[in-house]
Formats: C-alpha cells, structure tokens, sequence
C-alpha cells in the first residue's frame, strides 16, 4: 500500500461529503477536476481508473483520486454499493511512498526565531487500499449528516471532524506499515529519555537493550533520522530550550541541568542544531512574549 505525502498546515479544505448507496449497473462518471476525490466503500465494488491505473475497489476498501489528473469508472457496479465520498481541495502531494519510508518519528524542526513560520509537517492519506476501516464509519456518519443539513453552527464541527478523519486515517496506516524494527526503535527513544541527562554510554544501551549498540544506532536512525547520541543531543538540547524560556538560570548552570556539562559543549551543539547561541535564543524567545 502507497500513500501520499501532503504538506501542512494548512490543513486540507472540506468541500463536501456523502454518503450514498449505488444501483447494481452504475457508473462512476468520467471527469478530471482540481479537487481530491476520496471513496470509501462500505459493500459492493466500485471499479475505476486514474491515468491507465486501474482499481477494484471492494468492501472495506479505499481510494484517494488526486488533482488535476483524469479518472473514470471502468465498469458498472455489478451489485448494490454502499460508499461514503468526499472532494477536499489541498496542494499536490508532495510525493507518493510507501508507508515504511514515512518519516514518522523524525522531529520538527522548530526554530524559535522562525515563530511566524510554521515548522515543516505532513499529513500521510493511503492512495489505495484495504484498511480496518470500522473506526473511521461512525466519523463519516456524522460529517454525512451535518454535511446534508449544514448549519452555521455546525461548520466548525464538520471541519473539526474532517481533520479527525485525517488523523484517523495515518493511525491505521502507520499501523499497518510498523516494520519489525519500529517496536525496538521506540524501546531505544524510552532509553534515551530515561537517560539523556547523563553521559551517553553506548555499551550500557548495548547491555539493557540486548543488541549490538551499532545496530541499536542504526535502528533508531530509519526511524528518526538520528543516531543514538544523535537524539540524546537532541533531547538534551530541548530540556535546555525548555529551560531558557522558563527560568533565568545561566548558560553555565542550564549546560549542568541539561546534560551537557560544560557551557561550551553546549553553545557548541545548540548554534549547530538551531542557528543561534543559547543566550540569543533566550533574548529572541522574550522579545516574542
């Protein structure tokens, strides 16, 4: 299963949502528009095409059709099809991957002198495929129905609901894409938390964890983009972010507090990892309260 890249904020835009039930003999009309065409179908089978790609899609299954690119049914719906469908308007998607490659536990880069700026994130939407999708039908219940009697009142918690339904979506496919390493990734982020305040100490991650510390380092980095000392340097150098913005200790003291021990390591790494000394950081970050 692929699935598409999309940049955010902002959000993608609700345009409208249905839910509906087809004849046996319909067909999906042939069409190319600037808006996402999402279908979700509950029984029955739709059969379509985008661009010379075909697709079959069954009960349980799903399929985003993108932007500006040519679909159509391919045949008419041999049975009695229940489906949800919803247009969104959003940018291209950046790319299209597979799911093991989402960068899915990679940090944002924040930057505090950048704070008008949102940091660089993505929404990932499976292109096709077949999902557990019993937690995503009572949400398009309730979009179908506010969407089929809209109110004011209601336009909040349509496109409240909408971004829940996004969310919903990357759960089951980050679900179904975790690789066998990703639970040892996530045991290896739990060790370093526990233990970025102190030196870092490959062979002790080696003896708790119960593998070889080069491969525990190379695990970690698939999943995060970083080494071992690579991210306890990265926890260490948000505890003293956390620490400038909230009290008035010195460099000095918040490079002991931090891990860092010494204040020239820690200017060292934290102008490399943000751009700024810490003493600048702390006068950028009051000038913006």
């Amino acid at each position: 299963m692929q699935c598409l890249e999309l940049a955010i904020p902002p959000l993608p835009q609700l345009i409208i949502v249905h839910h509906t039930v087809w004849p046996q003999g319909r067909l999906h009309a042939s069409r190319t528009f600037g808006l996402y065409d999402v279908l979700f179908v509950k029984r029955g089978a739709l059969y379509m095409t985008e661009n010379g790609r075909d697709f079959e899609v069954k009960a349980g299954h799903m399929l985003v059709l993108e932007p500006n690119v040519p679909h159509r049914g391919t045949k008419p719906c041999d049975e009695e099809t229940e489906l949800y469908w919803l247009h969104f308007a959003h940018a291209p998607a950046v790319r299209r991957l597979d799911p093991e490659q989402a960068p899915w536990s990679h940090p944002c880069d924040k930057k505090i002198d950048r704070a008008y700026i949102a940091p660089a994130q993505y929404v990932y939407l499976p292109k096709f495929g077949e999902l557990p999708l019993q937690t995503v039908w009572p949400t398009l219940d309730r979009m179908a129905s506010l969407y089929d009697n809209l109110l004011t009142k209601n336009g909040a918690k349509l496109h409240a609901l909408f971004a829940a339904l996004l969310d919903e979506l990357q759960t089951l496919l980050y679900a179904a894409s975790r690789a066998p390493t990703s639970g040892l990734a996530e045991r290896i982020e739990a060790y370093l938390r526990d233990r970025y305040l102190m030196p870092f100490d490959a062979s002790h991650m080696a003896k708790t964890l119960h593998f070889d510390a080069d491969y525990l380092s190379r695990c970690l980095k698939k999943h995060t983009g970083m080494s071992a000392l690579q991210y306890a340097t990265h926890l260490r150098i948000e505890k003293a972010k956390e620490l400038l913005r909230a009290t008035p200790l010195s460099v000095e003291r918040i490079a002991e507090t931090a891990g860092f021990g010494d204040a020239t390591y820690l200017i060292r790494q934290f102008r490399k990892k943000t751009g700024m000394t810490p003493k600048r950081y702390r006068s950028v970050f009051q000038r913006l309260m």
